[in-house]
């Protein structure tokens, strides 16, 4: 366990099971997809640059690559200032990079951690920087710093080349940044080789490093979701949603997360296209687009309900039963699980930064599992003086909560029927409305999309 940065570069058995937990519990939270291992060859060193759009969440996301892995994150030097804080942190392999926000006079300080970025990266642990600098959340790439050129560039000079640095583009995609067993997409992109900006680096720094920086965003925005027109971006997002869950069911593709991305991610392209050259059609596209959207917004729809069917009241034969029948064991569920449940959502309210929400429920959620199952699960035994029944508790636990889920999902459900229902018999005119929008939508975006 490392206890000073001076061996954060080191194999860690407590960072090993910490990470081990963490990844059960983060594949929990969100289901994840990764695509394009295959390209990270091995023998070779890379540095990891992935999008960032969901503040700590989007650096657990890279520690789902590899279990065997234990690589270091670079990350601002403001959130280093408490000593426990900085202990945690590098603890978890967390280097802090020092900005002129955080005085002129702690630049030097970035002396010391290029040198140990050097045998991080020698060590072959793997370097994670996330080269926006800080988060937002759009999907849209922001302007890279230029610290990753400078750190790849250097390291890869001192060592006269022979290190072979390549620079990894990651493109990460949330379907949800805050909610429970929301998706998330994690592509590699194909690396770099450091090596060919080597000798323009030796000429001309500031050129090399804009020159690598550049090469890199336009990699990373192939891997992820990027949309340039800021003025139309709910709109494309709202487009491009519908209308790849669509075109997978319409061509009978399998439902991957990745299928999915291809066709948003080329509908994108196609928009922008359309854009550039028939501004009267787009323009016509996006108009529909905004007046569905707010239609939905205004009756609280979904967008899986498109299109809107009464005919899908007939769901609530199973439904409503098994709300009822499983109510006992949802109610168990939650009472076994309250404040796992209820003290990470009142945290993550604290946060005026919605990007925040995730982070702070997962690692409080990390937290009181990992305490309050085995402090419950002792309790019990005590109390009944059973070891088979503390032990057919324990087992309880896991099964109570995901039937809790599936209760509280199958509940939210029944009250979007509920609304596409009552829209369709008390305001039949909207109800039609939104169908015809709808219907007309699609077979334009298939246009779009297929020339």
């Amino acid at each position: 366990m490392p206890t000073s940065r001076e061996r954060i570069e080191k194999w860690s058995f407590g960072y090993w099971l910490l990470r081990f937990y963490q990844n059960m519990m983060f594949r929990l939270y969100f289901k994840t997809e990764i695509v394009g291992l295959e390209k990270l060859t091995k023998n070779t060193t890379f540095i990891f640059a992935p999008n960032h759009q969901n503040a700590l969440i989007d650096a657990l996301a890279m520690l789902t690559l590899n279990h065997s892995w234990q690589p270091v994150f670079l990350a601002r030097a403001d959130i280093f200032n408490k000593p426990l804080i900085s202990k945690i942190l590098t603890f978890l392999k967390i280097m802090p990079v020092y900005r002129i926000r955080d005085g002129y006079e702690n630049l030097s300080l970035n002396d010391r951690i290029f040198q140990k970025t050097m045998d991080i990266i020698r060590n072959g642990n793997g370097l994670v920087i996330l080269p926006e600098g800080n988060h937002d959340g759009f999907k849209r790439l922001r302007q890279l710093k230029k610290g990753i050129a400078r750190i790849a560039l250097q390291t890869e000079d001192a060592s006269d080349g022979t290190l072979n640095i390549h620079i990894v583009p990651v493109g990460l995609d949330y379907s949800n940044y805050v909610r429970y067993r929301s998706k998330l997409l994690i592509r590699i992109g194909e690396p770099f080789p450091v090596k060919k900006y080597l000798e323009l680096y030796r000429q001309n720094k500031a050129l090399a490093y804009n020159s690598l920086v550049g090469e890199l965003a336009e990699r990373m925005k192939k891997e992820m979701i990027h949309v340039e027109d800021e003025h139309n971006y709910e709109s494309y997002i709202f487009l491009t949603e519908f209308f790849s869950k669509y075109y997978v069911k319409f061509k009978g593709l399998p439902k991957t997360q990745n299928n999915h991305f291809e066709i948003r991610k080329r509908l994108i392209a196609k928009l922008d296209e359309l854009k550039r050259n028939n501004t009267n059609r787009f323009n016509s596209i996006i108009s529909k687009s905004n007046e569905l959207l707010e239609l939905m917004q205004q009756y609280k729809l979904k967008q899986r309900a498109l299109p809107l069917l009464v005919s899908k009241a007939f769901n609530l034969v199973w439904m409503i039963p098994f709300i009822i029948i499983a109510s006992p064991l949802a109610l168990y569920g939650f009472l076994n699980h309250l404040l796992p449940i209820l003290l990470p959502f009142w945290l993550s309210k604290k946060f005026k930064d919605v990007q925040f929400h995730s982070s702070v429920k997962h690692a409080a959620s990390l937290l009181l599992v990992l305490i309050l199952y085995p402090l419950q699960v002792v309790v019990v035994g005590l109390a009944f003086k059973s070891l088979v029944i503390s032990l057919i508790y324990f087992l309880s636990l896991p099964v109570s909560a995901f039937i809790l889920f599936h209760w509280r999902r199958v509940l939210y459900k029944i009250m979007g029927i509920s609304r596409v229902v009552r829209l369709g018999y008390s305001k039949r005119n909207e109800f039609e409305k939104v169908n015809k929008l709808y219907s007309e939508l699609l077979p334009e975006l298939a246009a779009v999309y297929e020339v």
